[in-house]
């Protein structure tokens, strides 16, 4: 579903100060930036996973390994909220004060071919560094941001429903940014999907807590959050989210 142009980050946080569950709630950072989050209910969703650990991306097979489960998994999410946006430059550099993307106008070359802002999504981070923004984060909004594990955002990106090709419409050119494109845009520039989440395909790619592996799951098996293997791979980005039902120290 997701279109990879580099590799960037997505949050989730734990919200305790709404009592009710709002279906968009904004964290100010500075006058300039804000964290936009979106409602997730709480949900149990079926996938099929035809090809195994996704790691792998670029020559998809079917699996026939010993151990590995190629048929359906049955999947319980609680509530939570993930942000409505990716992660972008502005706001990565407001908490961490640099910005390591590459995909950046050269002011010694104004008139490059990267024409991007800081509205475009922070990229070319390192799983390492997603986790010390998110660190960099829950100290400066004392609240408890996450990323989110890749059933959250699994099920976050099909808003609802497994009609789409792609996050939102079986367009691309509708909700994402691709290949051909071959720079990051600023966020939002798209149609969002059903659960008013924008560049859930296309664009950057994004970080979560783990990464799908075939063999972390058994047949028969209801799951519940599950957390499966953890990542290893030197780069990526950012978008945010939280755990809706528990609180903050």
């Amino acid at each position: 579903m997701k279109k990879i142009i580099c590799l960037y980050l997505i949050m989730i946080s734990i919200l305790s100060a709404f009592s009710q569950k709002n279906k968009y709630v904004s964290f100010k950072i500075s006058k300039r930036v804000s964290i936009d989050m979106v409602y997730i209910k709480a949900d149990t969703f079926v996938r099929k996973n035809y090809y195994g650990d996704t790691l792998h991306y670029y020559k998809l097979r079917p699996i026939v390994a010993e151990n590995a489960f190629n048929g359906y998994d049955t999947i319980c999410i609680s509530d939570y909220y993930i942000a409505k946006f990716e992660v972008t430059r502005e706001l990565y550099y407001s908490i961490m004060k640099k910005d390591p993307s590459f995909f950046k106008r050269d002011p010694r070359n104004p008139h490059g071919s990267w024409q991007t802002t800081n509205n475009c999504p922070v990229e070319s981070i390192s799983w390492y560094e997603a986790c010390d923004f998110i660190d960099s984060l829950n100290k400066l909004t004392k609240q408890k941001f996450r990323l989110p594990t890749e059933a959250e955002w699994e099920y976050a990106a099909h808003g609802g429903t497994t009609a789409f090709k792609y996050s939102g419409s079986n367009d691309a050119k509708e909700v994402a940014w691709k290949w051909g494109d071959s720079y990051p845009h600023d966020i939002g520039s798209k149609h969002p999907n059903a659960y008013g989440l924008y560049d859930m395909s296309g664009n950057v790619s994004e970080w979560c807590s783990d990464w799908f592996s075939a063999y972390y799951y058994i047949p028969d098996t209801l799951y519940s959050n599950p957390i499966g293997m953890r990542h290893i791979q030197p780069r990526n980005g950012i978008r945010a989210g939280q755990e809706e039902n528990q609180g903050s120290e």
